[in-house]
């Protein structure tokens, strides 16, 4: 008995109890008794005011009373009543119901409501304590899994934001080392391309540097003019796009070849300067679609391929060598794709204007 009363004192001292008896002396009594076990009780003289302060604990608190223990034959509610509204509250809650042997009928409802444990009257002091105790168990048993339970789950979703932070400074630290590599190599084939620098090459980049210093102070300055005059021809006609009249393409065609004639004095724009010149070709002797819409397409897509010549005359005014063919390719496409539809030839870019 002992190891049942000291175990019964470990488990209550954490537990609050509600306690609901109508009889004053029995209440007194009794509450006394459980004062021996259970540090937090409360008292209830019938089941209405039991029902009440049970309600109003978990109001205050956020929580449930962890047991409570009730007489059954009481006024205004009897316990079986009270019980049956908080078990439609708390489905777990444990209740003990305190019955004489004369209250056996209401026993039956007891059970179907499903009551933890009944204690006898008059009281027993054994049995009071044996049903205490197990009852207080398994109170203590629940409330200990619940809080494995919780922090399980707080310790997982630590885990996992761990484990994302992880997953994101791991991916932080490959990007990293991909650049870092990637700077290595380029140094490293920066110092092998200097190394194997022959005279011959000295002479073509000196050579290449001075082209591009004599393209920036005489040539420069009247291609931007030629992108400007070009700039208003394409805006004139997309404002009149029913009525193009010839000339106005005649003037778009001049100009484009004397771009790509200013471009032939430049060994390393031989290429860009062909495609220029027969892109004004094709502007000059090719008539246009007779679809509207095509037409409408076409200047627009010339309009932006304006700006982009504007973005490479950037390129070109900064005299850097890297830059000076690094519109290249985009400038040519931009020319098929324009000349492909001007000639209504199939090709791939063409899809992008099927709406």
């Amino acid at each position: 008995m002992n190891i049942k009363l000291d175990e019964l004192k470990s488990h209550g001292k954490i537990l609050k109890v509600l306690y609901v008896e109508d009889n004053d002396d029995v209440r007194v009594q009794t509450s006394k008794m459980l004062g021996n076990f259970f540090s937090d009780i409360t008292l209830a003289v019938d089941g209405q005011d039991g029902l009440q302060k049970y309600l109003e604990f978990y109001k205050q608190n956020d929580f449930y009373y962890d047991l409570v223990i009730t007489d059954i034959n009481m006024p205004n509610m009897d316990g079986i009543e009270m019980s049956t509204e908080i078990i439609k509250k708390n489905s777990l809650q444990a209740i003990i119901i305190t019955t004489a042997y004369n209250e056996m009928g209401f026993l039956t409802k007891a059970i179907d409501i499903g009551i933890s444990g009944f204690i006898t009257k008059p009281i027993n002091n054994i049995q009071f304590v044996n049903v205490l105790y197990k009852v207080s168990l398994a109170i203590s048993d629940r409330r200990f899994v619940e809080e494995h339970v919780h922090q399980m789950e707080e310790m997982t979703i630590k885990l996992e934001e761990q484990n994302k932070e992880l997953t994101e400074r791991n991916l932080k630290l490959e990007k990293s080392l991909r650049i870092l590599d990637t700077m290595v190599h380029k140094e490293q084939m920066t110092h092998t391309k200097k190394e194997i620098k022959t005279e011959t090459q000295i002479i073509e980049e000196n050579y290449i540097k001075e082209q591009i210093t004599y393209l920036i102070n005489e040539d420069l300055h009247e291609l931007i003019e030629l992108q400007s005059e070009v700039d208003m021809i394409i805006i004139n006609i997309l404002n009149s796009i029913d009525s193009i009249e010839i000339n106005s393409l005649k003037e778009l065609a001049r100009r484009f070849s004397k771009y790509g004639s200013i471009l032939s004095h430049y060994n390393f724009f031989n290429k860009l300067s062909v495609e220029m010149s027969s892109f004004s070709k094709i502007l000059k002797d090719e008539p246009l679609p007779d679809d509207k819409r095509t037409v409408n397409y076409i200047f627009t897509l010339l309009e932006t391929f304006m700006f982009v010549l504007g973005k490479w005359h950037d390129d070109l005014a900064s005299g850097e060598e890297t830059k000076i063919n690094a519109l290249d390719a985009s400038i040519t496409s931009d020319m098929h794709t324009i000349s492909n539809m001007w000639l209504q030839v199939e090709s791939d870019t063409q899809d992008i204007f099927d709406f």
